[in-house]
């Protein structure tokens, strides 16, 4: 039996079956600095490797060097004339646009000239677990190393071994002014001129023990679970050590657990550090500033990714291919693919969008 109008709405749904299979995928809804979560939309999106140029770099507008003014960008691919790119990443804010923007032909700051920018994406271990949980904030943390032939006035010693590295990685830290905290995975470096130095670590030895002078100064050392805390009595030159297991699963008090140590005086997030995700009610995409709750707190090491130059590192940072065509441009969403998905390169729970909605 006919029916009116059946046919038509025969040809309509078998019209829009075909335009529901061709249609591309669509650029992900959520914003710059979030975290996927396991009910998400863009859970279980394949991954492919940015361009192995891929860099982290700033566009320095006012004072020279690296400071609170100056955009910081994703730089993806290579640019022959040292300038910014379409569909570089906005990693922070400018003008009128947002982070996890991208920069377009049309944009002020397209062609603009950018220079590296040192740094590395690591996390903050606030429940002190060791492991990247869904609430520890991810950073962008830039390395500002202190080179000591500016500094020949620094001279001490030291009855060990390394006492030439006691002339290396000081440099100076605001002291911790606030309350006694009673928290897993936080402390407080105590030492003799009361200078505190909050730390996401746990104190083993609190009795500071002195291991050298400089300039007639006492220098002193706190013993951590992850690091030495080393400071200049009377100053506010700090330098804090790590030290890297060689096995996994050692402990730092197990002696035949072999430490090597990194001059690492800059694993604490300093002034113009940038949040990847947010930190309490500090958005994703602004930069640490003086005072701030995050300020000069222990990130985890190694790193997720790094951006030093020769020892730049972005395999587990990737693009989804929103519209097929096998390259990386405008439409395509960027993640911190940490932790690797089933197999490595697939959206997983706790990835960080590195991209905003467009």
């Amino acid at each position: 039996m006919f029916v009116p109008g059946c046919k038509c709405l025969m040809w309509m749904l078998l019209l829009a079956s075909i335009i529901l299979m061709v249609s591309p995928a669509k650029s992900a809804i959520y914003p710059f600095g979030s975290k996927v979560l396991s009910n998400d939309s863009d859970i279980g999106r394949p991954l492919f490797p940015l361009p192995v140029e891929t860099t982290v770099a700033f566009w320095d507008i006012g004072t020279p060097g690296y400071d609170e003014e100056d955009p910081v960008y994703l730089h993806i691919g290579p640019s022959a004339s040292g300038t910014t790119n379409a569909n570089d990443v906005r990693l922070t804010f400018f003008a009128n646009v947002s982070p996890g923007s991208k920069v377009t032909f049309l944009d002020s700051d397209m062609n603009r000239p950018i220079k590296q920018l040192p740094s590395v994406i690591s996390f903050l271990d606030i429940h002190g677990s060791r492991a990247y949980d869904l609430n520890d904030p991810v950073y962008l943390h830039h390395i500002d190393r202190i080179d000591h032939s500016e500094h020949p006035d620094l001279d001490c010693y030291d009855d060990s071994e390394n006492s030439a590295d006691m002339m290396t990685g000081f440099s100076e830290r605001l002291p911790y002014r606030g309350r006694e905290i009673s928290s897993p995975g936080l402390g407080i470096a105590l030492f003799t001129d009361n200078y505190k130095l909050f730390i996401s670590d746990k104190i083993l030895d609190k009795k500071p023990r002195k291991i050298g002078e400089m300039r007639g100064l006492c220098i002193e050392m706190v013993r951590g679970l992850k690091a030495d805390y080393y400071h200049v009595l009377g100053t506010w030159l700090i330098k804090i050590q790590p030290c890297q297991m060689v096995a996994e699963g050692s402990s730092r008090d197990d002696e035949s657990a072999g430490c090597r140590w990194e001059d690492s005086s800059a694993l604490l997030i300093q002034t113009n550090d940038i949040r990847l995700s947010s930190m309490g009610n500090l958005t994703a995409g602004t930069k640490v500033t003086n005072f701030d709750d995050d300020q000069n707190k222990l990130v985890a090491w190694p790193p997720f990714a790094s951006f030093l130059g020769p020892d730049t590192d972005t395999n587990r940072v990737g693009y989804f291919d929103v519209n097929g065509n096998g390259i990386y441009d405008y439409e395509d969403d960027v993640y911190m693919n940490v932790p690797a998905g089933m197999s490595k390169g697939i959206v997983t729970v706790n990835n960080v969008r590195l991209s905003g909605p467009i």
